[in-house]
């Protein structure tokens, strides 16, 4: 069995700044699938991050504090 690859990124909800991380794996060639998220977001159908509060979708990679929301 070959270990699979694990990457983690920072998700944020950009209504109400929440903040947390998505865990990726690697399955088969290139193909990376959401294993887990941080408590307060969910996992949509298709794959995408949602904040399980206000259901706006979650800004990947970058880390928002309140003060930066319009």
């Amino acid at each position: 069995m070959t270990k699979r690859e694990q990457f983690v990124t920072p998700v944020t909800c950009p209504q109400c700044a929440l903040n947390g991380s998505a865990t990726w794996e690697e399955h088969g060639d290139l193909e990376t699938i959401i294993e887990t998220v941080s408590r307060g977001f969910r996992i949509g159908p298709d794959g995408e991050i949602f904040c399980a509060e206000c259901g706006v979708k979650a800004i990947k990679g970058k880390t928002l504090c309140r003060s930066e929301l319009k």
